[in-house]
Order: structure tokens, then sequence, then C-alpha cells
């Protein structure tokens, strides 16, 4: 009847379960052959490495349970996709949901605690601490007198959640218990290498947060050691990254920069951005102690730029915002100084709600002197000049008016201007360049017959018959062309020539020269798709403008729209 019961709930949970698979993963070929216990082997080889082929491994092991139906591999296979997405900030939910509800109701000496751990691992990534202590409790009791291995290591799990809430006296004896119970199963068929170098970096990590450096170092060396006697480098990397921190503090300098130098290239390649934020803070703090201001700077604004990439932000590297502020307040730079007193604020507001244990121990442990100064001032002019801020909320109101009259009427414009791009583009479709020239030749035509007292007809069909060969022949396209260049050309004076075109044209002459060279540069624009690629500016030199600015003041005034209005319309 249970087995009964058993096949019943896989067979509905199978359609949960087989839609969490990645999609389109394939089975390589070079591991297809391979059989579980190869594939655990390659994973745990590679896990907290190289991430990425960690994952393969583990999306391998999920795709051959499910095709050879075994229960087991496929529980596994959830596991370890869980476990490597919630080490790169990537939704593990989707799987660790889906493992909870396939092994809920079985009673294995593994599930369903396993299922409750990932969850709680995967909450304590993002600071839910009492949701993850809820799932670890409830694997505890699930393994409690059944599974040794989990109960212990469900200890260490709560080490981990006291010391990121600050408890670090009450971590450490959690995390020293679940060494010696590793350590006591090297002697057995049923060592486990991986837990038990994992356990000594607990303990490690442990004494560097009571400041117990010298015991630090003396379980880093342990735990260094035995990575090469076991030939197993998960925790390497981590190990010469607290073995960096500890000189630091210790003022070993050189040995601090050249340990944390020696694996920024592995933290990359894994993409283990938490770590590498830290691990920037303490380069650029050892070059900041070392008097290297700039080297310091460099570091620090990396790791600031990672903090924000991961949303992660953590006590010990809240200082680098306050060297970074007075470094900018001494260059006066009150750009970049402002930017990182506002960075140091949303990283304050980060900490606090996130770590709410940490909440007053950082304000206590970390305000300054100069802040608390600043703080008392403030309340002195507050207490002084109140009415100040009735005349800032005023300011601020008339300002928010102001800019959302701004923005509605930008709004209005860019719709107008888009709206007679597309008129301009259908009058350009509808009239060939030699029809264009007809109705402006119609326009003078009317105007002549109207203006034949100012100035006599021998003359106005002299300079008509100039401006016709001007025309033709791009003359308009000449920069910083004026009345009184045409005038030396037409050999002619400057009153004729304003006088004719006023008559002829019905337009001063600068009207007249940018309309010629705007239907001039629309017409090339409607024909050549290059040209439509150039920047404005390098349009505005075709169309004979010495910058972007007085073409687009011209072709604005000419057509009611944009040069880059017009275009975007064409490239669609």
């Amino acid at each position: 009847m249970h087995k009964f019961c058993l096949i019943f709930i896989l067979i509905l949970c199978q359609n949960l379960y087989l839609s969490q698979s990645i999609k389109g993963f394939r089975i390589p070929d070079s591991l297809k052959a391979k059989d579980f216990k190869q594939l655990e082997s390659a994973y745990n080889k590679v896990f907290r490495i190289d991430n990425n082929k960690a994952e393969l491994y583990a999306n391998t092991i999920l795709s051959k349970g499910k095709k050879e139906n075994n229960n087991n591999q496929i529980y596994d296979g959830y596991y370890k996709i869980a476990y490597i997405k919630g080490l790169e900030s990537r939704s593990g939910y989707p799987y660790s949901d889906t493992l909870l509800s396939i092994t809920r109701n079985i009673n294995t000496k593994e599930y369903p605690a396993k299922a409750y751990i990932i969850r709680g691992i995967l909450l304590n990534y993002e600071f839910k601490y009492n949701e993850a202590l809820n799932n670890y409790i409830e694997a505890q009791n699930l393994s409690k007198n059944k599974n040794p291995d989990q109960f212990y290591y469900i200890k260490k799990l709560i080490g981990i959640l006291k010391a990121a809430t600050d408890e670090n006296e009450e971590a450490l004896p959690l995390f020293l218990e679940y060494y010696n119970y590793q350590k006591q199963k090297l002697n057995t068929n049923d060592r486990d290498i991986k837990s038990y170098i994992g356990s000594i970096f607990s303990v490690s990590n442990a004494y560097t947060k009571i400041k117990d450096y010298k015991r630090c170092k003396f379980y880093n060396n342990i735990g260094i050691e035995e990575c090469k006697k076991y030939n197993d480098y998960t925790h390497y990397p981590y190990f010469i990254m607290s073995e960096g921190i500890t000189d630091y503090y210790l003022k070993n300098y050189n040995a601090a920069s050249e340990n944390l130098l020696k694996i920024e290239e592995k933290l990359l390649k894994n993409r283990d951005v938490g770590n590498l934020s830290i691990l920037y803070y303490y380069l650029g703090k050892i070059n900041y102690d070392n008097k290297k201001e700039k080297e310091a700077i460099s570091f620090l604004i990396k790791s600031d730029s990672l903090s924000f990439a991961s949303n992660d932000f953590i006590p010990i590297t809240r200082d680098r915002y306050e060297i970074l502020i007075d470094y900018y307040k001494n260059k006066e730079d009150n750009k970049n100084q402002l930017k990182f007193i506002n960075k140091l604020f949303y990283a304050d507001s980060i900490m606090n709600n996130s770590r709410q244990y940490l909440s007053k121990e950082i304000y206590k442990k970390y305000d300054t002197p100069i802040l608390l100064e600043q703080k008392e001032k403030l309340i002195a002019d507050l207490d002084k000049k109140n009415f100040l801020l009735y005349w800032v909320l005023g300011i601020g109101l008339i300002i928010i008016c102001i800019l959302i009259y701004v923005y509605t009427k930008n709004k209005k414009k860019i719709k107008e201007y888009q709206k007679q791009a597309e008129i301009l583009l259908k009058k350009s479709k509808d009239h060939t360049s030699e029809a264009s020239k007809n109705i402006i030749t119609k326009q003078h035509t009317v105007k002549e017959e109207k203006t034949k007292s100012i100035l006599s007809d021998e003359k106005l069909q002299h300079i008509k018959l100039q401006l016709e060969k001007f025309e033709n022949s791009n003359g308009f396209l000449r920069k910083n062309i004026t009345v009184d260049i045409l005038a030396k050309d037409f050999n002619t004076n400057r009153d004729y020539i304003s006088k004719s075109v006023n008559e002829l044209k019905e337009k001063n002459f600068s009207q007249y020269i940018n309309e010629l060279r705007i239907n001039y540069i629309i017409e090339q624009l409607n024909t050549n798709e290059k040209l439509r690629k150039f920047t404005i500016s390098a349009i505005a030199d075709e169309a004979g403008y010495n910058n972007s600015e007085s073409f687009s003041n011209a072709f604005k005034k000419t057509t009611n729209t944009l040069p880059s209005y017009y275009i975007k319309l064409l490239q669609k």
C-alpha cells in the first residue's frame, strides 16, 4: 500500500518536476557514457571552483535520472542545481520547490530533510534568516536519530545563520562540533572529504569573526594542507582569501596582498561577486594603509560596484564609503562626493533591512565624530530656521509643477514632431525633385507680378536667371554664404540681391538659403540610405551648415520637425 501511494504521488508530480529541467538541455556526448558515480565525482571536483561545469554535471545527473527513472538521482539533480543557482544569485527556488514537492511524503535516510535544507540555504543567501532557521529546524527534526551526517551538517548551517547575525561566540561551538564529527569520520569507510575540509573553513572563519587571528591562521594552514593531501580544491581559494584577510589585520600587508591577488582570477572565473567585492575592499584597505591613495580608491570603487551589482552590503566594508567621500572632498569633486554620500545612505538602508539584528550595532560601531558633529549642527540650524522647511516644501512643489508642465509640453512636442515628420515624408513622396522646383518657380511668378514697381523688369529678370543658376549648381551649399558674397558673384550690389530675393521668393535672404539647403538635404535623405546613417553633425556639414545646432534649428523652422525624427521615420 505504501509503495502504491509513493508511485501515485510521483505520477502526480511528474509534470511538475519534468517542467523544471532546463529547456533544451541535452547531455553532451562526452558525458553520455558516464555513470552516476563518475558524474558525482566530476561535480564534486568543480563545485565552487567552476560552477558552470558543476551546473552541467548537475543537469546531466537530473536528465539521466529521469531517463532511467532513478528517483535518488532525480532528487540529487534538483538539489545540486538549486544550490549552484543560489551561489550565483540566481533563483534556485523552482528546483528546491519541486524537490520538496516530490519528496515531502517519502521517508528515506536523506529525504525529505534534504529538501528543507536546500530551501534554508537559498533563504539564507537572501538574508531571510528566520525563514531559513525554520527550514533548518524542520530538517533537524526529520534527521534526528536517523541521519547523523545531516544532523551535524544542520548544526553547521545554523552556525552560519548565527555568524550572519553577528552571534559569533554562539556560532563557534556549532562549527567545532561539526568539524570534530567530520574528523572522526576520516577513519571510516563513510568519510566525506569535501565536508571535512568545509568544516575546517567554517571554524577558521569563526575565529576571524571573533578576531582570534592566530587561531584562524592555524586552521587555515590545516585546511590548505588537507586540500593538497586529498586533492580537493573546492575550499582552497577561500582558505587563501582568509589568510589574506587575517594577514591584513596582523599588518602583514605584503603577504595579505599577495594572497588576495592570487585568487582574484579564480573568483572572477566562478563569478563569485560577493567574495570579489570583499577581496577588492581589503586590497583597497591595504593600499590605503600604505598611503597608495590612487590604487586604494580604484579597488574600493570596484568593491562598491560589485556590491551594487549584487545588492549585497556587509558592515565590515562600510568604511570604504567614508574613505571615498573624504577622497573626493579633498579633491573638491562635489559631484562624486555627493554620489558616494548617497551610496552610503543606500548601503545603510539595505544593511538595516536585510540584517535587522545588526542595525543598532552598525550605527554604534560606525558613527564617526565628524558625522555626529554634522548632525548636531543640522539640528541647531533647524531649531533656528524652521521656516526654511516651509520655503523648501513650497519651492519643491513649484519645481514639481514646473517639471510636470515641461514634461507634458515636451511630450506634446515629440508627438507634434513625429506627426510633422510623417507629413513631410508624405509630401516628399508626392513630389519628385523637379516637381518641387516647379512649385518654387510658381511662387516666384506670383510674387513678380506684385512687385514690378520696386525693381525694373530688366534687372529683376537678370537676377532671377542668376538665382536659378545658383540654385541648379547647388551654390547654396557653400558654407558662410552671405548677401555680400552672392552680390560679388553676381557682379551687382547687396541691395539689389536682397530686394530681388524678397520680391521673387517672398522671404529674406537667410530664409531663402535655409529653405534651399533643407529641401536639398531632404531629397538626399530620401534617396541616399548611407546618408541616413551619418551623425546629425555630418549631415549638417553636407547641407552647408557649420554645426548641427544651426542645421537642426533651420530644419525645424522650415519643416516643423527635427531631422532626427524624419531620419527615424525613413529608416522604418
